[in-house]
């Protein structure tokens, strides 16, 4: 587990599957994900298992966003994927926080702090890029207060809600990772 103030990055384990359905249909979440499209229970146990292989293997890290401090619940979930092991670069591919009501109190850039820190300090890549559709302000500005950079704008890439949307990439290096934050604090972290 890699732990940050408020949240916890462990591995998903099958019985996660249950909280993951109990949220993964609504498509006010669904629809900032790779795909808007719903999802069977059979499904996400197959992503589970895919994630988890994929975890030995080290071609991607999908992590449960575990709340630490009071009910120690899966609250999300976020993954870097496309890793280049000789370049040392990786995308945040999925990274949501499932309750609206946790939204807005420090878990996600926590969640974000804690997974640059893994992938910066623990694995040593050099940089992380995502993209975010232009529209979501709050994503942008929380990822800029984690030293992201905007790097371009991808004009009416994604299509949601009848519309088309430019999206936003960005990116972080390693440098100014810790230029402005250092190496985290470690509590038990198992790699």
């Amino acid at each position: 587990m890699f732990s940050g103030k408020y949240i916890r990055l462990r591995r998903l384990e099958g019985n996660d599957v249950d909280i993951i359905f109990s949220h993964w249909n609504n498509y006010e979440l669904r629809q900032y994900l790779p795909s808007p499209l719903p999802s069977s229970k059979d499904d996400l146990t197959e992503l589970v298992r895919v994630k988890d292989k994929s975890f030995r293997e080290r071609s991607e890290f999908f992590f449960g966003i575990e709340e630490c401090c009071t009910s120690k619940e899966l609250i999300g979930i976020v993954n870097l994927e496309s890793i280049s092991w000789i370049s040392r670069h990786a995308f945040i591919g999925s990274f949501c926080i499932f309750k609206p009501s946790l939204r807005g109190k420090g878990y996600g850039k926590d969640t974000m702090l804690t997974l640059l820190d893994f992938a910066f300090n623990v694995i040593d890549l050099h940089v992380i890029a995502l993209m975010v559709e232009s529209h979501n302000k709050q994503a942008i500005g929380l990822y800029e207060d984690c030293s992201f950079t905007n790097r371009g704008t991808m004009r009416e890439l994604v299509y949601r809600n009848g519309k088309r949307c430019d999206v936003t990439m960005m990116d972080v290096l390693k440098k100014d990772f810790i230029d402005r934050y250092g190496i985290l604090p470690k509590g038990e972290n198992v790699f």
